[in-house]
């Protein structure tokens, strides 16, 4: 009977979830969001935000006007972990990213220091401007890959199939599949084969 309650609660919170989020994101089958709030199409609107099936998001995506998030299937994105999209950032499937992680495909504000101000003036007043150059570049996370704690992908980057990016790694350019990488900036520091399982030291 308890059992069936906590079923029961389980269920209704989830149609209560996909309701809140129903002009946020496209939501797969059985995927949750534990936090509706940090989804943000900034003037995308739902089809900005794509999140495949059996996937939980517990932190924040954000798109900026013109920017894409595309999420796999059975990946998971930890507690205060923010990816922010100002062109796209397209993540496999299973894919694991660990909290506080910050996944990056754009400057997020100018570099001009006139026309920075400018922007967050802009943000304040009247929310993102469809028109300013933030330089995006294309994040790709392909499948299998695993993202450990506190990591920062800056824009232009892909993450290959199966590679492991060490905690607290900042990476600037693309890691191999099937490798660990870890640092600032993160370099190759092993190869890994296909199906290993041992976790990163």
């Amino acid at each position: 009977m308890r059992r069936t309650a906590e079923a029961g609660v389980t269920s209704i919170r989830r149609a209560l979830m996909r309701v809140r989020l129903r002009n946020r994101c496209r939501l797969g089958h059985d995927s949750m969001v534990y936090e509706v709030d940090r989804i943000l199409p900034t003037g995308g609107g739902r089809e900005s935000i794509a999140i495949g099936d059996y996937t939980h998001v517990r932190g924040e995506l954000f798109t900026f006007p013109n920017g894409r998030i595309r999420i796999g299937d059975y990946c998971y994105v930890g507690e205060q972990t923010r990816i922010w999209a100002g062109d796209s950032i397209s993540i496999g499937d299973r894919v694991l990213i660990a909290h506080l992680t910050t996944i990056l495909d754009n400057a997020t504000h100018p570099l001009d220091a006139a026309e920075r101000h400018q922007h967050y003036r802009t943000i304040l007043e009247s929310g993102h401007p469809r028109d300013v150059l933030l330089s995006p570049r294309p994040v790709r996370i392909e499948d299998d890959a695993w993202i450990g704690c506190s990591v920062v992908i800056l824009p232009g980057v892909t993450v290959g199939r199966g590679a492991i990016i060490g905690a607290g790694s900042v990476v600037t350019t693309d890691v191999p599949p099937f490798s660990l990488a870890a640092g600032n900036p993160a370099r190759v520091v092993r190869d890994l084969s296909a199906g290993e399982d041992s976790p990163p030291r």
